[in-house]
């Protein structure tokens, strides 16, 4: 099983770039999807913008994906509205946090996907069991973090959930300044609370603008943002078991 490579999309000509690199896909059977869910304490620390980058990356893969919106504000449910016609196909589903965990689990089973990824609603502690439940499904999770104090202490309590309930995870720290003394500190906090992605995701204007027409920042061509992704995208597609090193 090889690399999962992809090429960018470049909105503005109307192409979609071709992936390449199908080794790791072709070797896949069908069946139950993968299922990566992405949780955070706090609000504001890019949860959306993982979940749908990362769709993003993985549709440029050739894998069926599907996202699924679990945040009554819709804010991934209106991203996928705006994704152009040219663009890699992803599908999308939407549910109420209550009692999703049984729908989620039909869709990872027989919804004919090779990943789903669940975007969660903030504030946890008001859907602490209904999230839980999900994650306890899940084969990895991602923890977005901003390198404030508090967000850093409560993705931090949460993880200790997550690890208690036998899930893999992975903190991913975003809306980053790198030369900043609070980056390199909020790093070496989240190394000793558990793992860490080896890339982060610089704060960029570029966010908002992918949000705004559709898109991935993957999907913008030459934008550092899609790059900071794609380096995240290489450490969980390797933890989700689509990559293998070769021997």
């Amino acid at each position: 099983m090889g690399t999962l490579e992809a090429q960018p999309y470049d909105g503005g000509s109307g192409t979609v770039g071709a992936p390449v690199g199908r080794d790791a896909v072709a070797d896949m059977k069908p069946g139950t999807a993968k299922l990566l869910v992405v949780s955070s304490a706090k609000g504001g620390g890019c949860k959306t913008t993982t979940a749908r980058n990362l769709a993003v990356i993985a549709a440029h893969c050739k894998l069926r994906v599907a996202t699924v919106d679990l945040d009554a504000q819709g804010t991934l449910s209106i991203w996928h509205r705006l994704r152009p016609p040219g663009a890699p196909r992803i599908e999308h589903r939407v549910s109420d946090i209550k009692g999703s965990a049984k729908p989620i689990q039909a869709v990872v089973k027989n919804g004919g996907f090779d990943l789903v990824v669940v975007d969660t609603p903030p504030g946890i502690e008001n859907h602490a069991g209904d999230v839980r439940a999900i994650i306890k499904l899940a084969d990895f999770v991602v923890i977005p973090s901003q390198p404030l104090n508090s967000d850093i202490n409560s993705n931090v309590d949460w993880a200790r959930s997550v690890r208690r309930d036998g899930t893999r995870f992975a903190f991913l720290l975003s809306r980053t300044f790198r030369n900043r003394t609070a980056f390199g500190e909020a790093k070496q906090r989240l190394i000793e609370a558990g793992p860490l992605c080896a890339f982060d995701i610089r704060d960029a204007a570029s966010v908002n603008n992918s949000d705004k027409a559709g898109l991935g920042n993957y999907e913008i061509r030459g934008d550092a943002v899609g790059q900071d992704f794609l380096g995240a995208w290489s450490d969980v597609a390797r933890q989700l078991g689509f990559v293998v090193e070769e021997v």
